[in-house]
């Protein structure tokens, strides 16, 4: 089974979600916050689910690395986080490291 869940923001004229818009209101955290939410609770439904993790630019991939690393604690304490490097493939998440995408998956206990 495959999903998809994108994060935009509306284009009313086009009548589809706008994920390469830079809004500039100020509310990245709140958009890492949304993410965080959704990936938790989709982790609780489908606990088996591996989660890929890449920003529609490098720029807000790199804001996901930065939130990864902020609420790091919390994040390894209830997930398996990998980074994927390029040529070198997914590697266990170390803070400092650069990474291309995520792949998250709810630990068992």
């Amino acid at each position: 089974m495959w999903s998809d869940l994108g994060f935009g923001d509306w284009n009313d004229k086009e009548k589809t979600i706008d994920d390469f818009v830079v809004s500039n209101n100020q509310d990245a955290e709140r958009v890492l916050a949304t993410v965080a939410s959704t990936v938790m609770d989709f982790a609780e439904h489908y606990p088996n689910a591996v989660i890929y993790i890449e920003g529609s630019t490098p720029t807000r991939t790199r804001r996901y690395q930065m939130g990864i690393s902020k609420y790091w604690n919390e994040i390894n304490a209830n997930f398996e986080v990998y980074g994927l490097i390029e040529l070198q493939g997914f590697q266990r998440f170390v803070t400092g490291m650069n990474y291309q995408a995520f792949v998250v998956q709810k630990k068992k206990y």
